[in-house]
């Protein structure tokens, strides 16, 4: 008896959080109604505020679900926003690659994080579909009959909350890992922002389209916002390039690939997206990857005062394995430009992975003499990159831009002098230096 009491006043306690919870939602369907009522009315049908109101009241009707909800809001304050709308269930899931503490309500489920921090909410009933599509019709409407630019402020707070909405929904679903969904709101973002009215071309959101559309495997749909970020010169350095080329080839068509991938790599020589994606498409396709640096040939008989064709050039040869003609290039790109911190830098970090690969053959090696000799060629490779890995360090420190590379050769440096501490005193003396500048900026 107790048991059904028990259930009985369970059940009271949902029906009855589900009327509070849909009294909200009721009055913003009442007041959408009340709104389409009048748009449809010939006598107020003409007026552009009618269609700005029932915009308003469609934005309100896509809120009522979550009024109050904040990202990042800790949980008791969560409930408390949501008092008298109790949970139906609550349950740990894996969502984007991160565990979450899902909690289901009558119309909406909402994720916390281990620290009880609300992430995300996604709405599951809408008593109103497409809500903020119908908002974004009828501001068009209000657009289209305000000739006389009376309603220019609340449109303009109307379009800007629309995108802003799908904006946060598209984060939301990205967060959750619904990628595909995640897509279809940037893109809305986009298309709102680029409403006559507003007049803007959102390239980042054209961006965050395509590589969302990439995470969900859309690889037709990426190409197509790929392909509009590269239309109106949004390359990101490149990784547009890199990234419409990787679609082209989950199609199957490496000739676009290629194709795509040539000519960003000789109008973005140093991008490391293109550069390994180009060597690897050669790779699989087996035609010699080294045709890649066919092309910088052609690039740098065009420019040959520009160090960075000359940098690139030497990661090819590093990505191939063939690390002296790497060295060679480095050098090279040095010599162009003295404050190139990048070439020296490379230089030495290669000199240092030539002494990793040749160490890791000594210590295969069963003959002693030829061990030696092995060690004694580590050692030279190691003091060979002293020079460059200074050369960095010196530059770094006249930009604090490039304090980061400054601290790795640190690194770098205070090894190699580790090593070599016994050999003079001179190397004890700069371990010191170098390793108490690792020390002092290694939270940096």
């Amino acid at each position: 008896m107790k048991k059904l009491l028990f259930l009985a006043v369970a059940l009271v306690m949902v029906a009855t959080g589900a009327n509070a919870q849909t009294k909200a939602v009721n009055d913003a369907v009442k007041a959408v109604n009340k709104a389409k009522a009048e748009s449809e009315n010939p006598k107020k049908a003409g007026a552009s505020a009618t269609w700005v109101k029932l915009a308003n009241a469609y934005i309100a009707c896509y809120d009522a679900p979550a009024n109050g909800l904040l990202a990042g809001s800790p949980k008791f304050q969560i409930d408390m926003v949501l008092k008298g709308q109790p949970a139906l269930s609550s349950e740990q899931v894996e969502k984007g690659g991160k565990m979450l503490e899902a909690v289901t309500y009558v119309d909406k489920v909402l994720y916390f994080d281990e620290t009880g921090a609300l992430q995300a909410w996604v709405v599951t009933k809408n008593v109103i579909e497409n809500t903020l599509q119908l908002a974004f019709e009828a501001a068009s409407k209000a657009v289209e009959l305000d000739a006389k630019n009376a309603q220019a402020k609340p449109l303009g707070e109307i379009f800007s909350g629309l995108k802003q909405r799908h904006f946060d929904a598209a984060m939301f679903h990205n967060a959750l890992g619904n990628y595909a969904e995640s897509s279809v709101e940037f893109e809305s973002a986009m298309n709102v922002a680029a409403h006559p009215f507003v007049g803007e071309v959102d390239s980042t959101l054209a961006y965050y389209s395509g590589v969302t559309a990439t995470m969900a495997g859309d690889h037709k749909r990426a190409i197509k916002f790929y392909d509009y970020c590269q239309s109106i010169n949004f390359e990101q350095k490149g990784e547009v390039a890199a990234a419409l080329a990787e679609e082209h080839k989950a199609l199957g068509d490496t000739v676009k690939c290629k194709e795509i991938l040539t000519a960003g790599f000789a109008k973005f020589p140093t991008n490391q997206s293109i550069l390994v994606a180009l060597i690897n498409v050669y790779r699989e396709s087996n035609e010699d990857p080294a045709k890649v640096l066919e092309v910088l040939k052609v690039a740098q008989n065009n420019e040959p005062n520009n160090a960075s064709l000359f940098y690139a050039e030497g990661d090819v040869y590093k990505n191939l394995g063939q690390l002296e003609d790497a060295i060679a290039a480095f050098k090279k790109a040095g010599e162009i430009d003295v404050n190139y911190i990048f070439a020296p830098y490379s230089e030495g970090a290669t000199y240092y992975d030539l002494a990793i690969k040749i160490d890791e053959k000594a210590q295969a090696e069963m003959d002693d003499e030829k061990y030696m000799a092995l060690k004694e060629q580590v050692d030279q490779a190691l003091l060979n990159a002293i020079a460059p890995f200074e050369k960095a360090f010196e530059i770094g420190g006249k930009n604090p831009d490039f304090k980061d590379v400054q601290v790795v050769c640190a690194e770098y440096l205070k090894n190699i002098f580790f090593r070599f501490r016994d050999k003079e005193a001179s190397f004890q003396e700069k371990y010191d230096k170098y390793n108490q500048f690792a020390a002092d900026n290694k939270a940096n």
